[in-house]
């Protein structure tokens, strides 16, 4: 049977497609060796910004420097087809100039995502997902990728190891610094009238400083394990708790779980949330959530990619999973609450309020 021209193509771009899959993992390692290198910090701090030639590049950086001029210049070919670099070529010469996308991942900016590049790539968790087909297979019980190759959770992994718990406290923060100050933007409402408010799992407290920092009027408080708040910071108006938060959580006015519920099965959830809404007033009590929800914009594919992604990341590290609306309304009855209202906001998580 004659294959039309057509149809010729049209397999050619499908074949284009799927070895962009297959070598999908390509980002990722680029990602992170493009961090370690400095090299987009580089460009950006170039006295002859904002174009750098391969020369000037190779020579204003030590860690640059020992890299071959072939092996720089292909990295950087590949970061122009991740739309991180633009090439500017003339008859003398190429320069080199970053995206707007770029800038999301340079060290000198506050809004920046680099260390969830690295700690997404880090050896810790990147291994486990050589389990994925393995793990699809297994019962409900069995141990998570994470726990098969170290013996032990990711949480109790960085009770034991100060260079993983700093990756996860760098990442919370990173996270942080995106979603708080839109947070604290869209939900000024939902955060009126509230006197004291406790953030179950906070880290070293940099959500609520944003909290309490647009609101003076609220008392915050952190609650996290023993570990966490004793390499906490002092933030004024906070207070730093350390304890479990499936035993005992301190009572307020409001509470908050930010991008921590995800980690957790429905059946720990469930658990967490009903000690939750026994930590608030029956009346005007609420529960303030910071998770995604995998079909909130369900129109933008980049979103919708990045929200799957990280649900399958969350199966393999914590067992875990992200939900979609209708499961966190499913999730929230259970656990005895009342009324539930999403609320998006200018971040890849949203906003979901639990009243009892």
């Amino acid at each position: 049977m004659e294959i039309q021209m057509g149809d010729q193509e049209q397999e050619m771009k499908n074949q284009g497609l799927v070895w962009n899959k297959i070598c999908g993992s390509v980002d990722s390692s680029v990602l992170k060796c493009t961090i370690e290198l400095g090299l987009l910090d580089t460009i950006n701090s170039s006295s002859s910004k904002p174009m750098i030639t391969l020369s000037e590049l190779s020579s204003t950086s030590p860690s640059l420097h020992s890299i071959k001029t072939q092996n720089l210049y292909r990295l950087l070919r590949y970061l122009t087809h991740m739309n991180l670099i633009t090439i500017n070529s003339t008859e003398a010469t190429e320069s080199f100039s970053l995206t707007d996308l770029a800038k999301l991942l340079l060290k000198t900016q506050e809004r920046s995502l680099k260390d969830w590049v690295l700690g997404i790539d880090d050896e810790h968790s990147v291994n486990g997902w050589h389990e994925l087909s393995s793990y699809c297979c297994s019962p409900d019980d069995a141990p998570t990728p994470f726990v098969k190759l170290h013996g032990k959770t990711l949480w109790e992994l960085a009770e034991e190891v100060p260079e993983v718990n700093e990756l996860i406290n760098n990442g919370m923060a990173c996270d942080t610094r995106m979603v708080m100050p839109a947070f604290v933007q869209g939900c000024e409402k939902v955060l009126s009238g509230i006197r004291k408010l406790v953030d179950i799992g906070g880290g070293t407290g940099a959500a609520i400083s944003y909290v309490v920092k647009a609101f003076p009027q609220i008392k915050g408080t952190v609650l996290d394990l023993p570990h966490v708040v004793a390499t906490a910071p002092e933030i004024p108006g906070v207070e730093m708790v350390g304890g479990d938060m499936f035993e005992s959580i301190p009572h307020a006015d409001a509470l908050l779980l930010k991008f921590m519920l995800h980690n957790w099965k429905d059946e720990e959830c469930i658990k967490l949330l009903k000690r939750c809404k026994e930590a608030i007033p029956t009346d005007q009590g609420k529960v303030i959530i910071i998770e995604m929800v995998l079909d909130q914009d369900e129109d933008d594919e980049d979103l919708t990619q990045a929200r799957l992604s990280l649900d399958l990341d969350m199966m393999l590290s914590s067992g875990g999973k992200e939900r979609t609306k209708d499961e966190w309304r499913v999730l929230l009855e259970s656990a005895g609450f009342s009324r539930i209202e999403f609320i998006p906001i200018y971040a890849i998580q949203s906003v979901i309020v639990a009243y009892p």
